[in-house]
């Protein structure tokens, strides 16, 4: 079996949780013998590396292509599809697949998906979704522009109070224009049932619409996990935060429990942010979180980015993975990584963060309360007795090939069940 992904982005320039979860699939089903693999990144053209619908190889391989292209984000529609069609049209001819997996739409337009029904009419096309850019225009966050609030559901009236530029009937039709295409392809795939559970109730449902968890990559050892499941320090008192410092992700958040806990008189703790891109936060949320690190800087230390290679060790240096979101998480890979390395996750209770946290290894707190979580926090220092109730419930995290296993019997069962899209559509 052929089977051709597209991802909005290569992990040579473009490094984030899509991108790895394609390149992580396309690699462990090349170890499959029954399946032949490609990918096709999209090069933004704003990086002037290529033009609109200029194809290239990635040196050193033939089975991982660039392609230039940019669509505008209303309605994910690229004004370049001339060009498009010309550069997809000679790798399908080469390759011609008969699975076309889309890891994302973005930066190729949510319109590539009839053009590659019209260039590949035999091909079963599946979609990713990672995340709920179909449903919302605040960058797929699901929260409220201004107040940042919690969106509970898209409609044209709650979208258009958030982007007034926008009228009711255009918004209506760029939701009807994406569910359309969207219920033509012939299966839909989440890493969570949250996010499967927040389309359906925005209306985009599919009779193929599943739940695959993202597996970890290969250069998680998996046999040397009991090894690494230790080092918790005697007092339990380290918290440690991994991700991109920004407003969503609850860094914030998570600094104003320490505050809290501080005010208390409560000092027998530290907390360590492993992450980076605060610098290209908006300046009201640098001044913010300069002004509360300035409050708790002896108890809250920025470590800065790390390698995937120094994981393990910071993880070890980590008795409590915290992971305050403020937003509808989808399927945050840090949970998976904590759980790998025995380290009980302590989570905002919404979304694919709860999700995968409650009872599975991990407590959850009243999302964007810091007194909820400072509250949590409190209860976790020291307490030997939570800490192995919870690491005694951490589940073996989902493998690569666990991963792999599973996308290829979809695809097979897809190939074999006929063209629903067509049913769909009807």
């Amino acid at each position: 079996m052929r089977v051709l992904y597209l991802v909005h982005g290569h992990e040579q320039f473009s490094v984030g949780g899509a991108e790895n979860a394609a390149f992580s699939l396309f690699r462990e089903a090349q170890n499959n013998p029954e399946i032949e693999t490609w990918i096709l990144a999209a090069v933004h053209t704003s990086k002037a590396v290529l033009a609109h619908g200029e194809l290239r190889s990635v040196e050193g391989t033939d089975r991982e292509y660039l392609i230039g292209t940019s669509c505008e984000w209303f309605r994910f529609t690229n004004a370049h599809i001339p060009s498009l069609k010309r550069g997809l049209q000679r790798l399908l001819e080469h390759i011609q697949p008969e699975i076309i997996h889309l890891q994302h739409y973005v930066h190729f337009g949510i319109d590539v998906i009839p053009l590659l029904q019209s260039l590949c009419p035999d091909a079963k096309i599946i979609v990713t979704l990672h995340e709920y850019l179909a449903l919302c225009m605040h960058n797929g966050q699901m929260v409220t522009t201004g107040q940042l609030k919690l969106c509970e559901k898209a409609t044209p009236l709650a979208c258009s109070m958030c982007f007034p530029e926008h009228n009711t009937s255009s918004l209506f039709l760029r939701h009807h224009y994406i569910k359309t295409i969207l219920e033509s392809c012939d299966a839909l795939i989440s890493p969570s049932q949250f996010l499967i559970d927040r389309y359906r109730s925005c209306g985009i449902d599919h009779p193929k619409f599943l739940m695959i968890e993202n597996g970890l990559p290969g250069y998680f050892d998996f046999n040397q996990q009991n090894d690494i499941s230790s080092g918790y320090s005697d007092e339990l008192n380290r918290f440690g935060y991994f991700g991109q410092l920004n407003t969503y992700k609850g860094v914030l958040l998570l600094m104003k429990a320490a505050y809290l806990l501080q005010e208390k008189g409560i000092r027998n703790f530290v907390v360590n942010l492993y992450g980076a891109n605060l610098e290209n936060q908006p300046d009201e949320f640098q001044k913010e979180f300069a002004l509360f690190h300035e409050k708790v800087r002896d108890l809250v230390h920025i470590r800065g980015s790390y390698r995937q290679s120094e994981l393990g060790t910071l993880m070890l240096e980590t008795d409590w993975v915290v992971v305050p979101s403020i937003w509808w998480e989808n399927s945050p890979v840090v949970i998976q990584e904590a759980l790998f390395y025995g380290r009980p996750v302590i989570g905002s209770n919404i979304g694919g963060t709860a999700e995968k946290t409650e009872g599975q290894g991990g407590v959850t707190f009243t999302a964007r309360s810091e007194n909820s979580l400072a509250g949590v926090m409190q209860k976790a220092i020291g307490n030997t007795a939570l800490h192995q109730a919870l690491t005694l419930q951490i589940p073996m995290p989902a493998t690569a090939a666990d991963c792999a296993a599973t996308h290829i019997a979809l695809y097979h069962e897809v190939v074999s069940t006929g063209a629903i899209a067509q049913e769909v559509l009807a």
